[in-house]
Parts: C-alpha cells; structure tokens; sequence
C-alpha cells in the first residue's frame, strides 16, 4: 500500500510539474509576443523619425540648391556688367580732356576767322595757328569727336539749344539760321549741344 501511495504522490508530482511548466511557457510566449510588438512598434517610430528627417534634409539640400543657383546667376550678372562697364570706361576714357579742350578750341577758331585784312606778320601767326588747331582737330575726330553739323538744318532739341528765333523771309520755320556756338559728339555721347538761331 505505501508503494501504491508513493506511486501516487510521484504521479501528482509529475502531473503537476508539466502543468506548471507549460503555464510558464504559455507566458513566456505571451511576454515575447508583447516584447516583439513593443521593439516593432519602437522600430516603426524610429523609422518614421529617420524618414522625416530624409524629408527635411532633401528639402534642405532642394533649398540650398535653388540659392547657389540663384548666388551663382547673380554673380553671373555682375560680371557680365563689370567687364560692360569696364568696356564702356575704356571707350569713353578721354570724354573728361576733350571736353576740358573743346573751349580752347573754340576760341583759336574764332581767333583764326576774325581778323580781316591782317598784316603780313599777324597773317604768319593766324597760318600757324590755323595749322595747331587742324592739327588737334584730326587728333580728336581719330578718337570719335565729330562737329554737329547745325546750319541750315532742322532743328533738334537732342543736338541743339535754341538761343534764339528770328523771322527770315524764304527759311521755313524751325531751321537753323546761324550756329552760336559749336556742338559735338563723342562717339555715341553728347559732348556739348550746338547753340543756335532758329527761324520762325
């Protein structure tokens, strides 16, 4: 009988072991299930942090992208009318002398046209000093200046400077009857405007 009871003990022991052993499994799988959510779940989190900040460093790099495009044609810009402004300082270079010379000029040509009947000796200096004054005309029409040509023409406002009008029969109105003062261009400038009469 005591190994009948012992067999019975034994039998409740081993009944009871696997009972509480496959309970402890059934929570083991049940607390790695949950662990394996909880790590797929952070892992998603992480991934969607990694992912907006892809989105926000490609919007970065689009941003830092379109403002060297925009810095580099900017500077593109000013180059370009550097070397324009360059260009136009070197074309224009002498516009400051020759306009410093053009009212000395003027007055050895009236010096030169106003004498009547000189004497032989004032006669050598005039043939001299009409000679200068050629010669520093050809100079200065070698580099662009040229005379706007005024008499007889129409007047216009762009060339000329209208000092005054008088009524002269047979010229019709607006032309110019008698040039005051000389006007002359620079290459495409304007160096001084032509003074002048103009008709009625």
């Amino acid at each position: 009988m005591s190994e009948t009871k012992d067999e019975a003990l034994k039998d409740e022991k081993v009944t009871e072991v696997p009972e509480k052993d496959s309970v402890d499994e059934k929570d083991d799988k049940k607390s790695v299930k949950e662990d394996k959510k909880t790590k797929k779940t952070h892992v998603e989190v992480e991934n969607e942090k990694l992912k907006a900040r892809v989105a926000e460093l490609e919007q970065k790099v689009k941003s830092d992208a379109e403002e060297y495009l925009k810095a580099r044609a900017d500077l593109d810009n000013i180059r370009k009318r550097l070397i324009e402004q360059s260009k136009e300082d070197r074309k224009y270079a002498s516009q400051s002398l020759i306009n410093d010379l053009i009212t000395p000029l003027d007055m050895l040509s009236k010096v030169i046209n106003m004498t009547q009947n000189p004497t032989p000796e004032v006669q050598n200096f005039l043939f001299g000093f009409k000679m200068i004054s050629d010669q520093i005309n050809d100079i200065l029409s070698r580099d662009g200046v040229k005379e706007i040509k005024a008499l007889n023409e129409e007047f216009d406002p762009k060339f000329m400077q209208a000092m005054s009008k008088e009524k002269v029969d047979g010229v019709k109105p607006g032309q110019v009857i008698e040039v005051l003062q000389t006007g002359y261009m620079y290459k495409e400038h304007l160096l001084r405007p032509a003074m002048v009469k103009v008709s009625e």
